[in-house]
């Protein structure tokens, strides 16, 4: 399969530089000079885009125009978007979360830098395309689920469980991105205790799940397991994550304040996203090592409150 990118921005030189980074790295780069010109390329459905690198300041139509009408779109709304910008304050970065970006990265950057963004949010959106597939394979019936209690100990088994969860909610293309970070965080940081640093330094070396793996086998770790709890009442669901970790400083990375501090970097922003994007609230206790989300039912169909009065 051709790994296609959509790189959107009105410097030419800009271009050169993303096509030689990233095509010897197996990837196709299609071009567009603004915003009007790459939406055009995307609604010719010509390419499946991995990724998409935007250009914040552009003539016709600028990257966070572009960027809105990107996530409001249900065709590619998954995309990761990789916005690349020369402003770093903390309001362009706002605006930019606001408008869905997930990735960024600040003029000038290294080569090396822009190939371990885009390999992270591609390898991240291949993820969320299997576990999409497995959305859509005969789990309607899901929704009827009332209550549930699940243990995993390994991140396939985390990438199994979350459509099964997403399928059981109103929504489950909305929440299935987010339920699959926060298990995938209990397992990682949680149960094998891998810290920010070590997995930034994984990341960079392309060794992180090589070490996953290698610390599921490992006797201090091999018999943790993941809890997690299913509840749903008349007007929420709400899904308990609970790992056996030492817990973390949970409140830095849901805040706006951390999340802009980390936007420039490989990860740190999953759990911010999450309960921006996914969820109606996400909120941690036992020291940040059970997270507990909430998804809203009130304002949906009354077909969903009969469902769980006839269960």
């Amino acid at each position: 399969m051709t790994m296609n990118l959509l790189a959107v921005d009105d410097e030419s030189i800009n271009l050169m530089i993303i096509d030689e980074s990233l095509s010897d790295k197996g990837f196709n780069i299609v071009k567009a000079r603004d915003g009007e010109e790459a939406l055009a390329i995307l609604n010719r459905n010509e390419f499946l885009f991995f990724a998409i690198i935007l250009d914040r300041l552009m003539p016709k139509m600028d990257g966070i125009e572009l960027l809105r009408k990107i996530k409001h779109s249900e065709k590619w709304r998954d995309i990761p978007v990789i916005f690349q910008t020369a402003m770093s304050g903390v309001t362009d970065m706002t605006d930019g979360l606001d408008a869905g970006a997930f990735y960024y990265l600040t003029k000038p950057y290294s080569r090396a830098l822009l190939v371990t963004i885009v390999q992270t949010a591609v390898e991240h959106y291949i993820k969320l395309l299997k576990a999409k597939e497995d959305l859509h394979k005969g789990m309607g019936a899901l929704r009827h689920l009332v209550n549930g209690e699940f243990r995993i100990k390994s991140i396939k088994e985390s990438h199994e469980l979350a459509p099964i969860l997403a399928n059981a909610c109103p929504d489950p293309e909305r929440v299935l991105t987010g339920i699959m970070e926060i298990l995938n965080n209990a397992i990682e940081h949680g149960n094998l205790g891998i810290s920010y640093q070590e997995k930034t330094d994984l990341h960079n070396n392309d060794k992180l799940m090589e070490e996953i793996f290698h610390r599921l086998n490992l006797p201090e770790y091999k018999e943790k397991f993941v809890q997690v709890l299913f509840t749903k009442s008349h007007d929420k669901i709400e899904i308990i994550i609970k790992d056996q970790g030492k817990g973390f400083d949970w409140r830095k990375y849901l805040s706006l304040q951390a999340m802009t501090k980390n936007a420039f970097k490989t990860h740190g922003r999953g759990i911010f996203m999450a309960r921006k994007l996914s969820f109606d609230d996400l909120t941690y206790e036992d020291e940040g090592s059970k997270a507990i989300i909430t998804i809203m039912l009130t304002g949906n169909s009354s077909e969903l409150l009969t469902d769980f009065q006839e269960s």
